[in-house]
């Protein structure tokens, strides 16, 4: 192109456009998918650890797996405290223990774990080693006689019981045996003369809610949903409603204010999956359930 011969219409534009592009892109300012990895990486735990986010009681092997039908030592907070406390239940009771350990340290307890992946608390006949389990645990309740017992749940569409003669009854079946076993296990509890307290069981997500940030981390809020509980799911409640002694502890409220639920906690991933909280969301509410929590 000669000296001083006019550009082609839209050079101009197009050669000033490349150079705002180049400038910004030194300058970080349209670095779209590094600003994404940026606020993707803001949240903890991460996207890669967060199904694994399951607190130090469960790191310790105190959710007892396998065909395991006594649960270990699985001692927290004080081991000589006079204060016993046991929290017993399956994974759903699992996952307030980052926030029972802060309170056991601050109220000076000695918090025992019993726990069970997939065995309800309640006295219902499920499998064998669940059976085994469930009877060594009320066992060892009845030796330790501790002062409160803190009883957690999965009460969902899973939670299935067997009739007597060993068939496996459907979850709407299953449900007045479930209801009426959660009421002789408090009724255990408190003829062992322990207080006992329920903390009632949430709800199962209809998506994962870390997964839909990881893909909308910019805008979490698309992750929103409504928290449905449905009360033929809640024997638990139910259960508890019978025995006047039995103090109930429902986070539905504090979880899903307004009954939406938001899959995060300002940086914090709140679900580990559908079904449970993340460990470290979990220990951000030890100050909210201490304050609800009954004296041992």
């Amino acid at each position: 192109m000669g000296q001083g011969q006019a550009l082609p219409e839209g050079t101009l534009l197009k050669i000033v456009s490349t150079s705002i592009i180049l400038a910004a892109a030194v300058l970080g300012i349209l670095a779209v998918p590094a600003v994404q990895g940026d606020v993707a990486n803001l949240f903890v735990p991460s996207f890669t650890e967060v199904q694994n986010d399951k607190g130090p009681v469960f790191r310790d092997g105190c959710l007892v797996l396998g065909n395991r039908v006594n649960s270990g030592p699985c001692v927290y907070g004080n081991p000589r405290s006079k204060k016993v406390v046991v929290v017993f239940g399956d994974s759903h009771a699992l996952h307030w223990t980052p926030a029972l350990l802060r309170i056991a340290e601050t109220r000076d307890w000695r918090l025992i774990a019993l726990l069970r992946a997939n065995c309800t608390s309640a006295l219902v006949d499920t499998d064998r080693i669940c059976n085994r389990w469930r009877r060594n645990s009320l066992a060892r309740m009845a030796e330790l006689k501790p002062s409160l017992v803190i009883l957690g749940t999965n009460t969902g569409r899973n939670v299935l019981v067997r009739d007597g003669r060993g068939r496996t009854l459907d979850r709407k079946a299953s449900d007045q045996k479930l209801t009426a076993g959660m009421v002789s296990t408090a009724k255990r509890m408190l003829a062992n003369g322990s207080k006992v307290t329920l903390i009632r069981d949430l709800f199962t997500a209809p998506f994962d809610p870390s997964g839909c940030v990881q893909q909308n981390p910019v805008n979490p809020s698309v992750c929103n949903f409504r928290a449905v509980r449905p009360n033929w799911l809640s024997f638990d409640y139910r259960a508890a409603r019978r025995i006047r002694q039995v103090q109930v502890v429902d986070p539905l409220a504090r979880i899903c204010p307004g009954g939406t639920c938001q899959a995060t906690s300002g940086r914090v991933l709140k679900f580990r999956d559908r079904a449970h909280l993340s460990a470290t969301y979990v220990a951000t509410l030890s100050g909210w359930l201490d304050r609800r929590l009954q004296k041992p």
